[in-house]
This record gives C-alpha cells, sequence and structure tokens, in this order.
C-alpha cells in the first residue's frame, strides 16, 4: 500500500517559508536591510522599480561575507545571530533566523555580490533557490543583493499583490520606520530612478539630537513642533522618543510609531499604557501620535513571536505599563503651562438681558421648539403642506407623527419618528457631491489664506498617487513639496477647522483600499463619506422650515434611511413602547420617583 506521508522538497519547503516571511516587496527590503544592519553598515542604499515586482537593489558597507559564507547563507536556517536556543533569548541583533535569503532566493532570480574588508569580492547568481554561477568580481568592502522577477515561479501568489504605486507606499513605510529606528545609520531610497529621500550618516552627535532630525525630514516639521520630549529611566527600562500634543491627536493610530531595542513592532500593552497616560486630555475617538524608542534586556522580551517580527511579548508587562504611564503623564504634565494667564473676556450685562421673575411671560429659551405657525416666516421660500404632522424640534431631531409620514417613510402603526436633521443634511450633500463629481462640476469655496497640511513620506506618496479623486469632490490640492500640500478651496459647506480631520480620515480610507480592504471602485463614494460625515459632529439647530424642506429633498434620494456612514437617519417609537415607560419600573421611573419623594420632604 502507497503511503500517504511524503516529505517535502527542499524547494517546497523555501516557498512555504517565503510565503511565510516574504509577504510582498516591502517584506523583501526590510528584511535585507535588516541584515545590512546587523552587518554593522552605516550607509544603506535602496533602489527599486515598479514597485518592486521588476527590481530591488540593496547596497550597504557592512562587514561583508567570505565565499564561503555567501554561499551557506542561501541555505535555509543557516545564520550567524544565533548558536543554540537559548539565544533566542538574549537576542540583539534584528534578524535570526536564517530564513531571510533563503526565501527570498526561492522565489525570485538574485544576484549577491559581498566581500570583506581587504578580501576579494565574490558574485552569485541564484535562481528560484538554485545556485547558477559563482564567479570572483570586484567589490570595496560590503554587499550587494539584487532581486528581479519577484514571485516569478509562484504565479499564485503574485496574483494576490497589490498596484506597483500601492507596494510603493508600502516600501517608503518600510524604510522610512527603519531610518526612525536607527538615526545613526545613513539611507537613501530611490524609486523609480527618482530620489524620495537621502539621509546621512552620524554618530558624533548624541541620539536624541538625530532621532529629531530624522523625524523633522521624515515625518515633518509640523510632527516634530506638535510633541513633547519624553524620557525615561526605570531599572531595567529605558525610553526616549517624542510624544504628542493632545491638540495633535488623529482619529487612528497612525501616527503612532514604536521601536523596542531598535525594532520596530507593535505591542497592545505598550499602545494601550500610553493611551490610557493621556486621561481626560482626549476624547475617546481620538488617538495621540508618539515616536517612542524603548530599550528593554533581551532576557526580558520575547520577539520570536510573529514570522516577520512584528509583534513582541514581554515577561513584566505590568512594570513596562506603569513606567511608561507615568513617564507619558510626566512628559505631558511637565510641558503644560499651568502659570500661562487664561483669558477671560470682558462683557457688560443689560437689565433687559435677563427676564423679571415676577414678569407674567418671562421669555426663556426651551430646547423643545413647537410648530411654527407659516405667517411666522414671511418669506418663506418652501410650502410646508407636504401633509406631515409636525409635533416638534429637539436639538437637532425632527419629531413627528410616524402616520403622517410620506413614503418610503410610511408607519402603520402610531407612534412619534425622530428624524435625524444632521444625518439628512449629511445625505444631500453626499448625494450632490457625487453627481457634481460625475459631472465635473466642483462646487468649491475659495480659501482667502491657504492652508497648509504636513504628513510623513509615506503618507505624503499615497495622497500623491490619489491627488485627482480628490480634487473631483471639490478639494482643490496641490504639492508643494515632497510632504506638504496646499489647501486652496474646499467644499462649500465644510468648515476650515475640519479640513486636517477629513484628510486623516482619506488617508485611512486610502491605506485601506491599498491593502485590498476596501474596492477601488468605491474610492470617490469612500472618500465623499469622510467629507460629509463631519456634519454630524457639529452642534446645530433648524427651524421647521429648513427640517421640512431637508425632508422633502431626503424623499428624492435613493436611500433615505442612512447617512453615507450607513447609520440609521430615522428613530421610531411606537405608542405600546412609549406606554411602557410609564408601566414598567425602570432606571428613570425610579430616578423620578426618588425626586417627587425628595420634593415633598421639601414642602413639607
Amino acid at each position: 500500500m502507497a503511503s500517504k506521508i511524503c516529505i517535502l522538497s527542499d524547494q517546497t519547503i523555501n516557498q512555504i517559508a517565503a510565503g511565510e516571511v516574504i509577504e510582498n516587496p516591502a517584506s523583501v527590503i526590510k528584511e535585507l536591510i535588516e541584515n545590512a544592519i546587523d552587518a554593522g553598515a552605516t550607509q544603506i542604499s535602496i533602489e527599486v522599480l515598479s514597485g518592486g515586482f521588476q527590481g530591488i537593489k540593496i547596497s550597504d558597507n557592512g562587514s561583508g561575507m567570505s565565499p564561503d559564507d555567501a554561499v551557506l547563507s542561501l541555505q535555509r536556517h543557516a545564520t550567524s545571530k544565533i548558536v543554540d536556543a537559548d539565544d533566542l533569548f538574549a537576542l540583539t541583533t534584528m534578524g535570526f533566523r536564517g530564513e531571510a535569503l533563503a526565501s527570498i532566493a526561492a522565489i525570485s532570480k538574485m544576484t549577491l555580490l559581498t566581500a570583506m574588508e581587504n578580501a576579494p569580492a565574490v558574485l552569485l547568481e541564484i535562481e528560484g533557490g538554485k545556485i547558477d554561477h559563482i564567479a570572483p568580481s570586484a567589490r570595496t568592502r560590503g554587499t550587494t543583493i539584487e532581486v528581479r522577477s519577484l514571485f516569478y515561479n509562484v504565479p499564485a501568489r503574485k496574483k494576490f499583490q497589490k498596484s506597483a504605486a500601492a507596494s510603493s507606499a508600502e516600501i517608503t513605510k518600510a524604510v522610512t520606520q527603519l531610518a526612525l529606528a536607527h538615526p545613526e545609520i545613513g539611507f537613501e531610497l530611490v524609486q523609480q530612478r527618482h530620489s524620495q529621500f537621502s539621509l546621512s550618516s552620524s554618530n558624533a552627535e548624541p541620539f536624541p539630537l538625530l532621532l529629531k532630525r530624522r523625524v523633522a525630514v521624515l515625518l515633518g516639521e509640523e510632527f516634530l513642533n506638535s510633541t513633547h520630549v519624553l524620557e525615561m529611566d526605570e531599572g531595567n527600562y529605558k525610553a526616549n522618543g517624542l510624544i504628542g500634543d493632545p491638540l495633535f491627536s488623529r482619529h487612528n493610530r497612525s501616527g503612532q510609531y514604536l521601536f523596542v531595542n531598535r525594532r520596530p513592532v507593535f505591542c497592545s500593552s505598550i499602545s494601550f499604557a500610553i493611551r490610557d497616560a493621556y486621561g481626560t486630555r482626549l476624547s475617546t475617538d481620538r488617538h495621540p501620535v508618539y515616536l517612542l524608542h524603548l530599550s528593554i534586556p533581551p532576557e526580558l522580551l520575547d520577539v520570536n513571536v510573529h514570522p516577520q517580527k512584528k509583534e513582541i511579548r514581554l515577561r513584566e508587562e505590568d512594570m513596562v505599563k506603569y513606567a511608561l504611564h507615568s513617564a507619558v503623564n510626566h512628559a505631558l504634565s511637565f510641558n503644560e503651562s499651568p502659570t500661562q494667564e487664561t483669558f477671560v473676556p470682558s462683557f457688560e450685562i443689560k437689565e433687559t438681558s435677563f427676564p423679571s421673575i415676577s414678569s407674567p411671560n418671562p421669555d426663556f429659551s426651551a430646547p423643545l421648539v413647537f410648530k411654527e405657525e407659516i405667517n411666522e416666516v414671511p418669506h418663506q421660500e418652501f410650502s410646508l403642506d407636504v401633509g406631515i404632522n409636525i409635533i416638534g424640534l429637539y436639538r437637532h431631531y425632527f419629531l413627528v407623527e410616524a402616520k403622517s409620514l410620506p413614503r418610503p417613510f410610511s408607519f402603520d402603526a402610531p407612534g412619534i419618528a425622530w428624524i435625524d436633521l444632521l444625518a439628512v443634511e449629511s445625505r444631500l450633500q453626499f448625494e450632490a457631491m457625487m453627481r457634481n463629481a460625475k459631472a465635473s462640476a466642483h462646487l468649491s469655496q475659495g480659501l482667502l489664506i491657504p492652508l497648509t497640511l504636513s504628513y510623513s513620506r509615506a503618507e505624503a506618496q499615497l495622497l500623491s498617487g490619489h491627488l485627482e479623486a480628490i480634487q473631483k469632490l471639490g478639494m482643490q490640492i496641490r504639492e508643494i513639496g515632497q510632504t506638504v500640500f496646499l489647501i486652496e478651496a474646499i467644499p462649500s459647506f465644510l468648515e476650515e477647522g475640519e479640513v486636517a480631520i477629513v484628510f486623516e480620515e482619506m488617508i485611512a480610507v486610502l491605506q485601506g483600499i491599498e491593502r485590498g480592504k476596501s474596492l477601488t471602485e468605491d474610492k470617490n463614494r469612500r472618500l465623499a463619506a469622510c467629507i460629509c460625515r463631519q456634519i454630524r459632529g457639529r452642534k446645530k439647530s433648524y427651524t421647521v422650515t429648513e427640517a421640512t424642506h431637508l425632508i422633502k429633498e431626503l424623499l428624492q434620494v435613493d436611500d433615505p434611511f442612512h447617512c453615507p456612514q450607513g447609520k440609521r437617519i430615522l428613530f421610531y417609537v411606537g405608542e405600546e413602547e412609549l406606554e411602557s415607560h410609564f408601566t414598567r419600573k425602570t432606571a428613570s421611573s425610579h430616578a423620578i420617583e426618588a425626586f417627587a419623594e425628595r420634593f415633598e420632604e421639601g414642602k413639607a
């Protein structure tokens, strides 16, 4: 009987390993740069063509390899970083598994040129993991690795790769993280023969100064000027970096950079400790920005958790969280200015400002505005005759009798319909924006003083690739630098203070599209929804005339039940539900009874 279990070939094993380690061209570049750093390189050059699919070339001035070591480096689990399992708990290098070169070589056509100090160079040509040619060559100390035709022999894997533009953005992000992790090392990134940035190496200056200079180049002056210095020295744990001012927060975690022992990682417990330290300085829907270098003894750290070394595990997690919480809190409190004079506006109070208590009809403003008469609006543009039995207005909610609503809002059972007018306005502006975008009719208002927005290199590169789609939505935007954009006009309903928030959300949407989590065809609608979302966050009141007109307009759209974010516009309360609040014991009814008892005691 034939055996069902077989031993996989080395080539198959290498391709499986490549699937775990090499996710995309950015993964290739990350692994090769980490090898260069471990080799002691002080200058690393990265050249990329077609998002890395056509070609990747990485050169360094590290220690290089001998011809024998160069051949061994292409074998699986061949490494100079560790010797036995105990070394895994005292890692001081970026790489350690010995899978990177073997995995990359298995799914590409690769050339390796390397030389040690005062020794001859060797050139190796590899295809599909097999060495085709070895020859002596010439090179100064260091290593150059060229990767071509990535995923050529695994078409199923290549089919699921992103576009070249998306891959280029991922590469910029990966190199940016490594350049921030090692500000003393020089990095040069060239994509499509155009230099993205060139950073010089330096060991003569203190680390905090080197870090600030690198942040200014890669993340922008705005990031640097909106952060406070953080320093921590608590026994085994040391940290330094930059922590964002609460006013410079974001609605997502895109501005967070964490490095543990110079390794870019994600750690949920550390992120939670930093966010928790802000306390009430931040609203619940905002996230701080920070760039933090954390130093932890290797024996208290497990970096062998993720195949791509993206995550870590802490042995003394509570101590790290406590130390970071205190350091962040101290940095924010130290940089605040409690002695700064608080501006109190002066104003004159007139006797007529408040109604007299003895007045028979005191003019108090109430949050509930009852139905207005038509003759109260002499210059009314829209008729109120829509057959709706209006109950009134509460804040931005429109209360009407549910059975009187026209189709498709009609209800058979009696009750009250609460209509969110901010959601209605958001839906109407969204529909108008999509019509204008389709007709190339940009309804914008010019800004008297244009706004400038600064982003990181990766975010700026992402925006640059989608400027045309953004401009179709009424945003007149143009690049005035590698990381700076000028906003000259915005949609007429948008406020200037909302522009920065809109672009944060649009960048998050574009990142989701590039990662394949959102359909590209849906891009314009997603971007328009980011702009219209700002309407729902406003504090605004309406008149009955305005509310009725909005309902009339809402009846003309395809989806009158949801705002652009998918949240419902209308809420229905039936008579049975309403009466149940007066018959069953609820928290609110207990509170009312307690109040009534106190009231009676006061009378007595």
